[in-house]
């Protein structure tokens, strides 16, 4: 149990952020007083795959902690 601890979450690569975002819910269900994420190092090439989509989706929708901002499914 974290009992009040602050977490500090380091991420090497930040795609949708889902699993930064479900590690924090996780941490705070745990007890974790605060969560804070730092993301090092991710490049979006929008011209790959359907990122360009994938951006233009996250910027329509609201942020929320409980759920992903790319895909529609709850994360708590």
């Amino acid at each position: 149990m974290l009992r009040g601890e602050n977490v500090l979450l380091i991420d090497d690569t930040w795609t949708t952020g889902h699993h930064a975002q479900s590690a924090a819910a996780a941490l705070k269900s745990a007890g974790a007083g605060s969560v804070a994420i730092v993301v090092l190092g991710r490049h979006l090439n929008r011209t790959f795959g359907d990122t360009e989509w994938l951006v233009e989706q996250a910027r329509l929708r609201s942020f929320s902690w409980d759920a992903c901002a790319f895909r529609r499914w709850s994360h708590v």
